[in-house]
């Protein structure tokens, strides 16, 4: 269960909000916030959750009912996007081996924030790591070059970039502007995050979308950041496959916003 960004946030909503979902107020003040979507409820039961919605739609709560399986939804994939050319009345997207016309009104919204390739999702450990029992371990002395792997493996931060998810509203694909490669035009200023906030800024402001820039203190985001329920996931489980380089944080955040904005988009 969300709430959308236009949850006003005053005493009397989050009291509101508390009788309706049985939360007490300060843990809805963590979770739903104005200005960005907030994960109010979870719900393992199809039944209660649009029970509440329609509860919380009543009482004029701008709630919106998404699947959890839609983070790990392998049909919302991302598609990279080389370039866009804004014209008059659509925008021209430039694929690897081809260029799409779209009209702005086709556009549901942007997810913007740092992408970390390779991230494992909350709750899983690489293979080959589960605990030992006790009577299997011993004392070891590494030598001076794993210490200075283990340092090495320690010291380095994820290489992460920014990223722009482009959200449609009749189809599940995602086209992605990645930083690192996306052509911005003679425009460009050489400062990557205000490069691509004033592209954002602009094709948003053409389309008459919202750009959401809260994956780093949205409740969505950590709920995103779960790993996939048993019926969302495919074989072989992560445990014994390879994770695969993308960042299942900004990954299903964006997965939950775009299509949160989208059933808004339909029952506004």
């Amino acid at each position: 269960m969300l709430l959308a960004p236009s949850f006003d946030g005053s005493e009397q909503s989050y009291q509101a909000l508390a009788q309706a979902t049985g939360l007490v107020p300060y843990d809805l003040k963590t979770r739903a916030k104005p200005g960005s979507w907030g994960l109010v409820k979870g719900f393992g039961d199809a039944g209660q959750a649009q029970e509440l919605a329609s509860r919380l739609i009543a009482a004029g709560f701008p709630a919106v009912l998404v699947d959890r399986t839609v983070a790990h939804d392998s049909e919302r994939r991302t598609v990279p996007v080389q370039r866009v050319e804004l014209g008059d009345t659509h925008f021209s997207l430039a694929l690897k081996d081809r260029a799409m016309q779209i009209p702005y009104g086709a556009l549901a919204c942007i997810v913007e924030g740092e992408v970390q390739p390779g991230r494992p999702p909350r709750g899983l450990r690489p293979t080959g790591t589960s605990p030992a029992s006790s009577g299997a371990l011993r004392a070891v002395s590494p030598t001076l070059g794993e210490e200075q792997s283990f340092r090495d493996a320690h010291a380095a931060a994820p290489v992460g970039f920014l990223a722009a998810d482009l959200h449609f509203a009749t189809v599940l694909w995602i086209a992605r502007i990645d930083s690192r490669v996306f052509d911005f035009g003679p425009e460009r200023t050489g400062n990557v995050a205000a490069d691509l906030a004033a592209f954002t800024n602009l094709l948003a402001g053409r389309s008459g979308v919202r750009i959401d820039r809260a994956v780093r203190t949205s409740s969505v985001a950590s709920f995103a950041d779960q790993p996939a329920p048993m019926r969302a996931q495919s074989w072989p489980p992560p445990s014994i496959r390879k994770v695969e380089s993308g960042d299942p944080r900004f990954d299903g955040y964006s997965r939950l916003i775009g299509e949160a904005e989208r059933l808004a988009r339909r029952s506004g």
